[in-house]
């Protein structure tokens, strides 16, 4: 149980902190980026202002001139209106057929900013439009590489990706020790828990048993003279003594379980015999309200305690009766290659969803079943008979409609 704790708080620290973690990557990831991209806007708009009287030196040019200097950081290219080169420094040769290429449909009017991926290279381009007293005369396409930000950002991305793992498997370790460190005091009151269990129910047995015992020796002795009243005194004693002597045994079978200290001694023998029987038994018992049906397949084996699966098979069944007021049980019996599995099904009350997970728990009943008799042991002790077996036992229910329990056996393997 512990151990399954532990993992979910584990997995549950290190999703939260993977989550917080990667949204502050994120967040730091597109804050760079956009601040990069401020940056070089800024750097084009200047560029921009510097190079704007370039037009109205070259608009009347017939011929186009082209500069080329592969170490100017910012290149750009005058149109007419027109869309007519007129003039332009590059620093890569050819680049403004590719951009022509992309302007050829847009509307040179207005100002727009475009990413461009050419030859394995990446550049941020920034087209403005040219007017003198409020008419088009032309536009400007300034331009600068962004390959060695693009491989810049790649990178980082790439490393915050090894960070969010390193990062993660140190947070689970982290977590996963701490977790252990938090469980230890729940741990040791756990245990002095169920060594408490454990040691009270074996200390009272003898004095339970020498009163048991007193009881009888004085409802037997008809020396005395006890009245009628009396008498009815020593047997309610003797009921509760009874019922106390149950309560006790059923806790000590439990506190052995956990201390895993409880010895049962398998057997082979036939399933199907023994789930036969008490069902001819059970049904002798059932009110005429309740419908008793079986299918229980033949020949089924196992190897376990009998006196521990017919423990085990009553409390499902009793289980059953007390919240089936009317209606129906069924008890089946199949087996697989792998499984066998033992089925009750009612048409009772049901149990809450919120409730199901509980139901295990020891003395755990519903708000439905405070209302009846019962210590709310017999599911915890019907699990641990399953668990002892090498099974699991699960539960369906909903309200209104009924519950269902199945349980699990390993086949015997032949």
């Amino acid at each position: 149980m512990f151990k399954k704790t532990r993992k979910k708080l584990t997995v549950f620290y290190s999703t939260c902190f993977l989550g917080f973690f990667f949204v502050f990557l994120v967040i730091l990831y597109f804050s760079l980026v956009q601040l990069m991209d401020h940056q070089q806007m800024e750097e084009l708009e200047t560029y921009y202002t510097e190079q704007y009287h370039d037009f109205f030196e070259h608009m009347y040019d017939q011929d186009r001139k082209l500069e080329f200097n592969p170490n100017r950081l910012y290149f750009y290219y005058i149109y007419t209106k027109e869309q007519r080169l007129v003039h332009g420094d590059e620093t890569y040769k050819g680049l403004y057929k590719e951009i022509e290429s992309i302007y050829s449909v847009e509307d040179t009017s207005e100002s727009f900013v475009k990413r461009l991926h050419w030859h394995d290279e990446h550049f941020l381009l920034l087209s403005k439009p040219i007017h003198f007293e409020e008419e088009l005369l032309g536009y400007i396409v300034l331009g600068k590489s962004t390959t060695s930000q693009y491989h810049f950002f790649q990178k980082m991305l790439l490393l915050f990706v090894v960070l969010v793992i390193i990062f993660t498997l140190f947070i689970g370790f982290l977590s996963y020790y701490m977790a252990g460190k938090a469980m230890v005091p729940i741990e040791n009151a756990l245990e002095k828990q169920k060594n408490f269990v454990s040691d009270a129910s074996h200390e009272l047995r003898t004095p339970l048993s020498v009163f048991y015992s007193s009881l009888d020796i004085l409802a037997a002795d008809e020396s005395k003279n006890v009245s009628d009243f009396g008498k009815e005194l020593i047997q309610d004693l003797k009921d509760e003594a009874e019922l106390m002597k149950e309560l006790l045994e059923k806790l000590l079978f439990l506190a052995r379980h956990y201390q895993n200290r409880l010895e049962v001694k398998k057997e082979r023998f036939s399933l199907t015999d023994l789930l036969g029987s008490i069902s001819e038994k059970f049904q002798r018992t059932l009110r005429e309200e309740i419908v008793f049906q079986t299918d229980i397949e033949k020949d089924v084996q196992l190897i376990g305690d009998p006196k521990k699966i017919i423990e085990l098979i009553y409390i499902l069944l009793e289980n059953a009766v007390q919240y089936t007021p009317h209606g129906s049980i069924s008890l089946k019996l199949s087996q697989t290659d792998e499984k066998i599995k033992i089925v009750v099904e009612d048409t009772g009350i049901g149990i809450a969803k919120d409730e199901l997970p509980l139901i295990f728990d020891r003395f755990f009943r519903s708000d439905a079943a405070r209302k009846r008799d019962g210590t709310g042991l017999g599911l915890s002790i019907a699990e641990a008979i399953v668990k002892e077996h090498g099974g699991m036992i699960q539960v369906q229910s909903e309200l209104g409609k009924g519950t269902t329990f199945c349980t699990l056996f390993p086949s015997i393997k032949h």
